[in-house]
């Protein structure tokens, strides 16, 4: 089951394990080892899973105290996967609002641009990365 959780307008992840989110200074969120019926208990939503092959999984919704992303994932036919999506600062509190992903098997991070000042909605499409799984965060940071 992949878990998104939201805790303190932080970073938000998605993926097949629970992280917890942290501050955008203190980088990416790292895996606890929470269980699915404790994430439930803490308030969390399960999201789609991974695509298939060859398929796009649904669009869904992250929020945060000051941003929203609409994100998906999709994957071709060779194991590679992409995420693509919009962001917008939902919050006139001098943030911006930013998607990042990392992936199960590609070791990189890859960055959407700042959606800032409020009111600002941007589009990112990352590139075809190793990996059947995306791990998606949305954070807010000055």
């Amino acid at each position: 089951m992949r878990i998104k959780t939201l805790l303190a307008g932080f970073a938000v992840a998605l993926g097949a394990t629970l992280f917890v989110a942290a501050p955008a200074s203190a980088g990416p969120a790292l895996p606890t080892q929470e269980t699915a019926a404790a994430a439930e208990t803490a308030g969390t939503l399960a999201v789609p899973p991974p695509p298939g092959p060859g398929q796009c999984g649904p669009y869904f919704t992250i929020t945060t105290s000051g941003a929203r992303a609409t994100v998906r994932e999709c994957r071709n036919n060779s194991n590679q996967i992409q995420v693509n999506g919009r962001a917008t600062d939902t919050d006139a509190d001098g943030q911006c609002a930013q998607v990042y992903a990392s992936y199960n098997i590609y070791r990189g991070t890859d960055y959407g641009p700042r959606a800032c000042p409020s009111g600002t909605t941007v589009t990112f499409t990352f590139p075809w990365r190793a990996g059947t799984d995306a791990f998606i965060y949305l954070r807010e940071f000055a």
